[in-house]
């Protein structure tokens, strides 16, 4: 006997590659995760992919969201729409409020997260209110479309469906707009072919660049969609079994094989067919209905399908968990009102896609962009997740509206309230052993206070010469620092990030590097002071400093008494508060404090009695001004002391320096009410009547802004997000 040639390796692990797309996925998914973990630092090249896969997957959805509306709902016969309303409308209001009322209360079980984040420029982001008709009635429908306005289409396509059903040669546009539809679809399983690829090259480069706090904090959406989970497919039993003749034997033999392959592949409309034909054959039974009944209702039960499948499903409704967990995951957790709101925005628009809505919601609540990321890591368990429910939503609402029309309705009261009230018992028993897990594993990890205590100087050579006490007093010019060949700087005590005692207890920061580039091109050494300002304003009047920084703001009163330089930084008042005053103090609710809103300043040079009123329109509103009172303090340390917290509101200083506060002191949190609005620049302090020095520095500055050198220092010492140059 011939022996078969031995095939070549590449042809026998091509034959491992599996042939569904959900395996593949899995695969990816797994694959990506081990190459974020073992190769970080080779994942740059991955970026493009992830890129290009992103904008295929959002190229097809409108045209084909359009098409599918249209279609589905021309397609149905006049005056039936009309009946299957009346009898699905509570149905699918049912549903949604079933599916809403977890998305606002399972978040509400997630523990609170105590942390706190550096700066960044979406600190200043503030979204537009929604107007809601602008959404849903747009001027201009290709506007809309080319706005991405998800609501507005879904809107607009449905009701030209609708008005389809009336027109008599229906039949010509619909034949094209089938193919079209068919067409997208093909383009669509296109798309579907670079998932596992696009998979990868998120997983590997989110896995990356994530920290074991990030993946901890990710068990939080896969905990609540379980729980969401299971509460709603009890919840379709109970309505099921309490509410018609259906058992939970002929229930399964509906649902089974529909689940199955909805499970397995990810995609629900391959499973309609099936699931239709299932309907049809079990429901006569089950009810005993009426052959004549039996036959009419169950001619509508493909409609019926349809037009379920084409409005918000149950499982789009309960995904929508994902925007208050993603609120929750970066520390602004949503109050009950604005995930409220939120449904009533998303809900409409939940039939293109989670990614779609929640890019959409992210936006529209002032939520970092880059958490749609979260989304495709998720992917293979928020899609099945999604699409699992979905069916389950189906099922229900036509075997609800099915039961009606046969006259086969049998609703058990008894057996009902008793179902709602052990679901409550365990929803309340899921959650609160939810939050119990989950607070012991996040316990103990944050960790942005030691990075930024990890800092050190971007600067090479050798380390500034710490002074200490009084120093005797010298002429203070350009020509005598040369001379002398030191350079001595004031650098100002509560300084950070500007300048701060890192874990090796070395004075660092942004102002220490700024003032060690100032010496080195001066070609002197650096000698550096630590004081309080009041201390260290003295003594560069007497002239024992040449120079004092140290994050000092520029204001009128300190012009008076000093030679300032020229600005090199701008920056913008800002509040850290404690966390509980948060809502208060952030969003113009300062009134219902029913007091003057007590704020501590560390620079008493800001404070006017123009500034408090100015504070006072921006914390209460235009309408209602609250009355602040800024009170000097002799140091921001005692504002985070248990004293501090108890006598002030909030500290008053800027966002750039306020954001390093609050990371070192996490139960508290930098908010920006007056936005970039009341903005200030940083100065240097120029000791001395040396016109030619304050000329040097001013001339020094502006070169080393033009240069980018700030720009540097600002990334590392602010942002905390490149590595030293």
């Amino acid at each position: 006997m011939n022996e078969q040639p031995a095939q070549p390796v590449w042809t026998r692990l091509l034959a491992l590659w599996p042939k569904q797309i959900g395996n593949q996925c899995l695969l990816m998914l797994l694959a990506g995760t081990a190459f974020g973990l073992l190769a970080p630092s080779q994942t740059g090249w991955l970026t493009p992919v992830g890129t290009v896969f992103l904008q295929a997957s959002q190229i097809v959805v409108m045209p084909f969201l359009i098409c599918e509306l249209i279609v589905g709902f021309g397609r149905l016969q006049v005056g039936t729409l009309p009946l299957l309303a009346r009898r699905g409308g509570l149905v699918l209001l049912g549903l949604w409020l079933a599916a809403g009322v977890l998305v606002v209360v399972l978040p509400l079980f997630l523990p609170q997260l105590v942390t706190s984040e550096f700066f960044h420029a979406g600190l200043f982001e503030k979204p537009a209110s929604a107007d809601l008709l602008k959404i849903y009635v747009p001027e201009n429908i290709f506007g809309a479309l080319a706005a991405d306005n998800f609501p507005a289409v879904v809107l607009f396509s449905s009701l030209l469906g609708v008005l389809l059903q009336g027109v008599p040669e229906r039949d010509e546009l619909l034949k094209p707009l089938s193919v079209i539809r068919a067409l997208f679809k093909r383009l669509n399983k296109l798309v579907v072919l670079m998932i596992p690829y696009g998979i990868f090259a998120l997983i590997a480069r989110n896995v990356a660049s994530l920290d074991v706090d990030d993946l901890i904090r990710m068990q939080g959406y896969l905990s609540l969609s379980l729980i969401a989970f299971v509460l709603l497919t009890l919840s379709a039993l109970l309505a099921v079994t309490a509410l018609t003749p259906v058992t939970p034997a002929q229930l399964w033999r509906v649902i089974s094989g529909p689940l199955a392959l909805t499970a397995s592949s990810a995609n629900l409309l391959i499973a309609l067919p099936m699931l239709v034909t299932n309907l049809q054959e079990i429901l006569p039974k089950a009810t005993r209905a009426d052959a004549g009944l039996a036959v009419a209702m169950g001619e509508e039960l493909a409609p019926l399908v349809s037009l379920g499948y084409s409005l918000p499903t149950l499982g789009q409704v309960a995904s929508l968990i994902f925007i208050p967990f993603a609120a929750w995951y970066v520390d602004q957790p949503l109050e009950p009102a604005s995930t409220v709101s939120m449904l009533l925005r998303a809900i409409p628009a939940s039939v293109s896609g989670i990614k779609a809505v929640v890019r959409q919601e992210l936006l529209q609540l002032g939520l970092p962009i880059d958490l749609l990321q979260l989304v495709y890591i998720n992917g293979e368990w928020l899609y099945r997740f999604e699409k699992v429910l979905s069916l389950e939503g189906l099922v229900v609402l036509a075997v609800l509206v099915y039961a009606s029309g046969v006259g086969a309705w049998a609703p058990r009261f008894k057996r009902l309230l008793c179902g709602l009230v052990a679901l409550v018992g365990l929803c309340a028993g899921l959650g609160s052993a939810n939050r119990m897990i989950l607070n012991a594993a996040l316990r103990d990890t944050y960790r942005n206070d030691q990075r930024l205590l990890a800092l050190t100087t971007t600067l090479s050579g050798g380390a500034p010469v710490e002074l200490t006490g009084q120093q005797p007093i010298e002429t203070v010019s350009l020509e005598a620092i040369k001379q002398r060949r030191v350079l001595r700087v004031g650098i100002r005590s509560d300084g950070l990030p500007w300048a701060y005692r890192n874990r090796q207890g070395r004075l660092v920061g942004f102002d220490m590097d700024l003032m060690g580039m100032l010496a080195r091109d001066l070609g002197v050494k650096l000698e550096v002071l630590q004081a309080p300002i009041s201390t260290l304003e003295l003594w560069l009047k007497q002239g024992r400093l040449d120079l004092v920084a140290g994050g000092i703001q520029s204001s009128p009163q300190r012009a008076i008494r000093f030679e300032l330089s020229r600005g090199y930084l701008p920056v913008h008042l800002a509040l850290v508060v404690p966390d509980e005053k948060v809502k208060l103090l952030q969003n113009g609710q300062a009134v219902q404090l029913q007091r003057p809103v007590v704020l501590a300043v560390r620079d008493p040079d800001i404070i006017s009695s123009g500034l408090e009123q100015e504070l006072g329109r921006y914390l209460g509103g235009p309408s209602r001004p609250v009355q602040v009172s800024l009170v000097p303090n002799s140091s921001k340390e005692d504002f985070f002391s248990p004293e501090g917290q108890r006598r002030f509101d909030g500290l008053l200083t800027s966002a750039e320096s306020g954001a390093a506060w609050a990371v070192m002191y996490p139960r508290t949190t930098l908010i920006t009410p007056f936005g970039r609005d009341l903005t200030s620049e940083l100065v240097v302090l120029v000791g001395g009547a040396d016109s030619s020095l304050r000329r040097y520095i001013n001339g020094w500055l502006t070169r080393e802004v033009a240069r980018g050198g700030v720009d540097r220092l600002f990334n590392y010492w602010i942002l905390l997000k490149e590595s030293k140059s």
